[in-house]
């Protein structure tokens, strides 16, 4: 099957990133396309209100910033 490839970009630790994934990937395809855990990120909308993004949901098309949150204790 023939996917579009899309790009996004994502601020990552200060650090912005061109990532590419096929049109419709979640935020949870993101984080594993990273290799980051998913319990040690907040994936958000890189805006002034910046909206949380639930991991089983299909990136937006804006930019996206990742917020690596301390776990564990």
């Amino acid at each position: 099957s023939y996917w579009t490839i899309m790009e996004w970009q994502v601020t990552l630790d200060g650090d912005v990133k061109k990532i590419k994934l096929p049109e419709g990937s979640t935020a949870n395809d993101l984080v594993n396309h990273l290799e980051l855990h998913p319990d040690g990120v907040l994936i958000v909308t890189d805006e002034e209100k910046m909206k949380p993004i639930p991991l089983i949901l299909k990136l937006p098309d804006k930019p996206i910033r990742i917020i690596l949150v301390a776990s564990g204790g």
